[in-house]
């Protein structure tokens, strides 16, 4: 079992490597902790063994947890309640200075047990996690395939991850599974939306996954605050996704360049539904079937399905199919329910329907001062989405930077 020894104590740290060398463990010594958190990227120890009590002894305990390996506290014998503490925090066990070689042999055998059943659970949830991904997440197209493929890629990186994709190409349930897909998969996966608690939400997440959806819709000031937290790649993963090419966002201002860089060697790109060949009919089926098992489509149904361009892509297939069953007058759906469902427009989302905040005006203020109201209210209503706030006021994207930067508006 390869060991790790994190331990400015020369005595017990010795002590521990000749001890754990006689049970035929491969073992690396230190009395630094960043020689040792380098080791851990390294040497990939089973087994890691460090002082809690020392500055980055906790750290790395926490470190090699996220990488599934078996964690001991050492602490003095004075003090074993912090060893229990330790445990209590997340270590699997703890031992005490001065360090006993019958202590050391009776946890390498506990340790190599524990291993041994632990990664028999992981196995298991992973294999489970794939065949739930494939549930979720059905396609057969080529496109579609190489995406799951990245998807599983970025998840067995453990680095924060970017989900790119036009509206409706399920980027939601996409970071659910780059996050089930992952080590931290047995964690607690959240979304988080501007205006919440950061901090609270990475404490209550701890070493899970965070997802922010429509990262250009929110402001600066959140994504600045968002990055820099990005820093340390243990704690809390981030998911972040952009409707839009990013490359367009950033040159507009609408995607911090920082969380850009921190994400891209992760980036996961869901393609749209028409560029997805095959894919449609094989969803339509699936979304009838889970909807009314007695209905079915007909070929030329399915053929006027996968003729339509899906601007909404499966968003918008869902729909349909939900209508399509909805106004079927047969067990089986003709083209012509289709047609008439797709000649229909779909409903408004719920989130753009809102009610638009009213700007008071009274006789005597300055057209400057109603002006940055107006704008300030807009900017509020379009969650800080710039290229939105041009279009609801009618005005250019370059004329509402120009105005934001005049009344020094933050967002």
């Amino acid at each position: 079992m390869k060991t790790l020894v994190f331990d400015p104590n020369d005595i017990s740290r010795d002590a521990l490597r000749r001890a754990l060398a006689a049970l035929g463990c491969p073992v690396r010594g230190f009395a630094d902790a960043l020689e040792a958190e380098r080791a851990l990227r390294e040497f990939g120890p089973d087994l890691v063994v460090a002082d809690v009590e020392a500055p980055g002894g906790e750290t790395l305990l926490r470190d090699a947890r996220l990488g599934l390996r078996i964690t001991l506290a050492i602490v003095d014998a004075t003090a074993l309640e912090r060893g229990v503490s330790a445990v209590s925090a997340g270590a699997h066990d703890f031992l005490w200075r001065p360090v006993s070689a019958a202590r050391v042999s009776q946890l390498v055998a506990s340790s190599a047990a524990r291993r041994d059943r632990e990664a028999r659970v992981e196995e298991t949830r992973l294999r489970l996690a794939h065949a739930e991904i494939r549930d979720t997440l059905p396609g057969r197209s080529g496109p579609w395939i190489a995406a799951l493929s990245s998807l599983e890629r970025a998840a067995r990186s453990g680095g924060h991850v970017l989900v790119t994709g036009e509206a409706g190409t399920e980027k939601d349930a996409a970071a659910q599974a780059v996050h089930r897909l992952s080590a931290r998969g047995a964690d607690r996966f959240a979304f988080i939306s501007e205006g919440e608690s950061l901090d609270l939400a990475m404490r209550q997440t701890g070493s899970g996954s965070l997802f922010v959806p429509a990262i250009e819709g929110t402001s600066g000031s959140f994504q600045d605050m968002l990055a820099a937290r990005l820093h340390d790649l243990n704690g809390t993963r981030f998911i972040i996704s952009t409707d839009e090419d990013p490359a367009d966002a950033l040159a507009d201002g609408r995607f911090s360049k920082a969380l850009y860089e921190a994400t891209r060697e992760n980036e996961v790109h869901l393609p749209p539904l028409r560029e997805r060949e095959g894919d449609v009919a094989l969803l339509a089926r699936r979304f009838l079937e889970e909807l009314s098992p007695a209905l079915s489509f007909d070929l030329e149904a399915l053929d006027v399905l996968q003729a339509h361009a899906w601007p909404g892509n499966v968003r918008e297939l869902t729909e349909v199919v939900r209508r399509a069953a909805q106004f079927a007058e047969a067990a089986e759906i003709g083209p012509t329910t289709v047609r008439v469902v797709l000649g229909r427009p779909l409903p408004v989302r719920r989130e753009l329907r809102r009610k638009a905040p009213a700007v008071r005006i009274a006789v005597g203020d300055s057209l400057a001062d109603v002006e940055r109201r107006l704008i300030l209210k807009t900017l509020a209503f379009a969650r800080g989405n710039k290229k939105k706030t041009a279009e609801l006021l009618k005005l250019s994207l370059k004329t509402i930077y120009n105005k934001i930067k005049e009344y020094g508006l933050e967002h």
